[in-house]
């Protein structure tokens, strides 16, 4: 599963649940001006989990945390986050999309999908050609379709998507 920071790939997750035990192992890039950053496991309805502090490995940053499901569940976390997020202060996970839409929420946890954040909207983007599932079909009148890659720009305070020309 992939790890976002600021709207933008950071790295990779595994989760791995053996028994009474859930193992999260995180690998990223280096940050440019050396911040600490922190890896948030995120689920609707919970507040973030913080996975642990990302500490240097070779070229690049890594978090390996074992945690027990007792402990996860105290937390409110009795199912396991839906999305990972890097981060140098809490305050940046505050900043996520909130949408009340079900399928474009549903559309943001996708792992296919790429979202950036810029003022009151989201872009969804993911790959449109042949062969390739197509999460962003239930508003594939809305979506532009550039270079095999299909985006979607959502109006957050409107709650609508943006109509584009091509």
């Amino acid at each position: 599963m992939r790890v976002s920071r600021n709207g933008e790939d950071w790295g990779e997750i595994t989760v791995q649940a053996d028994g009474q035990k859930v193992r999260f192992h995180a690998r990223g890039a280096l940050p440019k001006y050396g911040e600490i950053l922190r890896v948030w496991g995120i689920r609707d309805g919970a507040q973030p989990l913080l996975i642990g502090v990302a500490e240097p490995d070779g070229d690049g940053l890594v978090v390996d945390r074992t945690m027990s499901r007792q402990y996860l569940a105290s937390l409110g976390y009795t199912q396991l986050p839906e999305r990972y997020i890097a981060g140098v202060r809490a305050s940046e996970i505050s900043e996520l999309p909130q949408v009340d839409d079900p399928l474009v929420r549903q559309a943001m946890r996708d792992k296919a999908v790429r979202v950036r954040r810029e003022e009151e909207r989201d872009i969804l983007s993911c790959i449109f050609e042949k062969d390739h599932a197509f999460p962003l079909a239930f508003a594939c009148c809305c979506c532009t379709v550039d270079r095999g890659r299909a985006q979607l720009i959502w109006d957050r305070k409107k709650g609508c998507p943006v109509w584009t020309a091509p």
